[in-house]
């Protein structure tokens, strides 16, 4: 299972994280709590996400809004590696010719067909 955090844990756990802070990021949509019986509750991932918000708000001066966007397109980067990875290890298992014709393909596409 999963650990959770309430939001007194979150912010004594999480450096740089206030409450007025977590009401911004709250408001941007940086992280969305998990609402149960008890009241919100954080997952881990949630409080790494709220680190590099503080990280990032700290060292470049982003605003919510701008960090709710960059945390986004982290997201997004880290889903494609994933994805990326799916995709290597299935041409991995392919016959050599297969994954030799897959290479010749990919690197036409990727080099412009020098």
């Amino acid at each position: 299972m999963t650990r959770t955090l309430t939001e007194e844990q979150l912010i004594a756990t999480v450096t740089h994280l206030t409450s007025t802070r977590l009401t911004e990021y709250l408001a941007a949509e940086i992280v969305i709590p998990e609402q149960t019986e008890k009241g919100p509750v954080y997952r881990t991932l949630d409080a790494a996400r709220l680190e590099l918000a503080c990280e990032l708000h700290d060292q470049y001066e982003m605003e919510p809004d701008a960090l709710s966007m960059m945390i986004s397109l982290i997201d997004q980067m880290h889903g494609l590696r994933a994805e990326l990875r799916e995709v290597l290890n299935a041409i991995e298992a392919q016959p050599e010719p297969v994954r030799q014709a897959l290479i010749k393909v990919i690197g036409t596409a990727r080099f412009g067909g020098e």
